[in-house]
């Protein structure tokens, strides 16, 4: 028996590969969860469109060269790709979801069209880019871990609640009009990152029983299976919220700074100064080498045997007395 039955009424039908006609999420609440996050940014740039906060905290240093390093060539070449098969994913999911959405996108690939045949192809489409997505995602951990060693800048501290605190009564007009300086991410970047790491999760836990490869898991009954496509569906639209809100806070002007650095892989020091608190994010500085050692003192050189000894300056000037 399902659990979810409120959310059964009257949903999208598709058809599965066992061709058993199943529940999807209502249209309407697709709807009400998009246009939750669209108002949320609504009112975050009108808000923002006429109060900006002050800066406050942190120590300004020296930055050598002007310039701070912030994401390596395979950090920001992992992040554009996973940019794109993100958004390849959820064109595709949201055309089995409703069969013909993105038909102009997906005619590129092949899997366009409202028949069932287009349908199980995209379905195909959707599930190699899963293995994708899998393959990227276990590099970005293996090089954050291994190589470039960020976790730690992702672990949402004690300090970043207050931070957050802070902010919001300030956005909400309740306290002074100020935004404390950060580490290398803010409270909301790592909630956003969170966020999406635990939408991907459920995405994949409900998106592997849907799936069901090699007959691996056995029969569900209908009860669960409606669960499962109705968890997909709400975690797959909450995922549509968060990559648009992502998209709008990585093209505002003053985060201009950071979306360079996705293609530079650098910021200023101005812009270090500005935003970041040296004490939770501080500059890298190479170590001091070692000074080279002295050349060794020159060995004189003895004379020939048989060849004449030079005179000394006491030598020279009695011959000259003389």
């Amino acid at each position: 028996m399902s659990v979810l039955p409120v959310l059964q009424v009257e949903g999208n039908t598709t058809t599965t590969s066992s061709l058993s006609s199943v529940t999807r999420l209502p249209v309407v609440y697709a709807e009400v969860i998009v246009l939750v996050f669209a108002a949320a940014l609504l009112v975050h740039f009108v808000r923002r469109s006429y109060h900006q906060p002050a800066r406050v905290g942190g120590t300004p240093v020296e930055v050598p060269g002007d310039s701070v390093k912030v994401f390596d060539l395979v950090e920001r070449l992992i992040h554009w790709a996973l940019f794109i098969v993100l958004g390849l994913l959820l064109v595709s999911g949201i055309s089995i979801f409703a069969p013909g959405t993105f038909n102009y996108i997906l005619e590129a690939f092949g899997v366009a069209g409202t028949t069932a045949a287009a349908t199980q192809a995209d379905l195909l489409w959707h599930t190699d880019m899963v293995w994708v997505l899998l393959g990227l995602i276990i590099i970005h951990i293996v090089w954050d871990l291994a190589i470039a060693r960020g976790w730690s800048y992702q672990v949402i501290r004690k300090y970043d609640f207050t931070d957050m605190a802070t902010r919001s009564k300030s956005f909400l007009g309740l306290g002074p009009k100020v935004q404390p300086r950060h580490g290398k991410f803010d409270f909301f970047m790592k909630a956003f990152h969170w966020s999406l790491a635990g939408c991907l999760v459920i995405l994949g836990i409900s998106g592997i029983y849907l799936w069901n490869p090699y007959g691996l898991i056995g029969a569900m009954s209908p009860g669960f299976e409606y669960d499962m496509r109705i968890v997909h569906d709400v975690f797959a639209f909450l995922l549509v919220g968060l990559i648009a809100m992502h998209i709008y806070f990585a093209v505002e002007p003053i985060n201009w700074p950071v979306l360079r650095s996705m293609v530079t892989g650098a910021i200023s020091g101005e812009a270090y100064n500005h935003d970041y608190d040296s004490a939770r994010w501080p500059l890298k500085t190479k170590k001091a080498e070692p000074a080279p050692a002295p050349a060794p003192a020159p060995t004189p050189t003895p004379a020939p045997s048989g060849a004449p000894a030079m005179a000394t300056k006491d030598e020279a000037k009695e011959v000259t007395a003389s």
